[in-house]
């Protein structure tokens, strides 16, 4: 099947083609329809590739089917799923199957992502009885990263926070770090992660609890506080010194 691209811009040609679509009963299907290169889009616009894709002018909802690949330069944001929807006038894009985002190295995976593109806001939702998945780019060169898996998250890329909700489990390999908790926020710009709720994080073997822990990433620093009347525990693991 022969794959389609249409860039979504605020110009006339994109206007005239709901104008069009009118004739055709509010929706326009192009199968067929190849880029016009007396016409080049504006190269930071929002570009959409599917197998097949639908405008309809009414509800002004754009619908691309089949081997999804989205391109948005200007958030530096590239996207994959089996199916997007495009809500023009709420300026919001649904994407469902086997989704993957990738922005700046990072990426986010799920079975659904909702872009909010005013807010630069992502909320992922992962299939049933699976988690949705993050990884974080972070200064160790040629590191793993960082790794969230829980089973919501939200990426803002303006504020550049990133909240995962239920079930959090967090990976950081160059660290030898693992952690769990209810809730993690991770401040990028901040290089700090707030673990709130039944918190556990261990560290080469030596683990903290706590209801919250605040990780300084630069720093290496863990800074841990406990619920009112409850102690704070910790347990370090000490290497025995056997003499030869």
């Amino acid at each position: 099947m022969q794959r389609l691209t249409h860039t979504f811009l605020r110009s006339s040609p994109w206007r005239w083609l709901l104008l069009l679509s009118i004739a055709c009963g509010g929706t326009i299907t192009l199968p067929h329809l190849r880029p016009v290169q007396a016409q080049q889009p504006n190269p930071q616009g929002l570009s959409i590739q599917a197998d097949t894709q639908e405008a309809n002018s009414k509800t002004e909802v754009v619908t691309a089917r089949g081997n999804v690949r989205l391109n948005y330069p200007s958030r530096k944001v590239q996207a994959r799923a089996n199916l997007a929807q495009y809500y023009i006038k709420q300026k919001r894009i649904l994407l469902t199957g086997n989704v993957l985002i990738v922005q700046d190295g990072n990426t986010l995976e799920g079975e659904s992502v909702i872009y909010l593109i005013e807010e630069g806001k992502f909320i992922a939702n992962p299939k049933v009885k699976q988690q949705v998945r993050s990884n974080y780019v972070l200064a160790e060169q040629g590191g793993k990263g960082l790794t969230i898996l829980s089973n919501i998250q939200e990426a803002n890329t303006k504020t550049e926070i990133a909240i995962a909700r239920g079930n959090v489990r967090l990976s950081y390999p160059d660290k030898k770090l693992q952690a769990r908790a209810n809730v993690a926020q991770y401040n990028i710009k901040g290089k700090q992660i707030v673990l709130s709720g039944n918190v556990l994080v261990v560290q080469d073997g030596s683990s903290l609890q706590g209801d919250t822990i605040t990780y300084l990433i630069e720093e290496g620093r863990f800074v841990a506080k406990q619920k009112p009347g409850i102690p704070v525990q910790s347990i370090y693991v000490i290497p025995d010194k056997t003499s030869n």
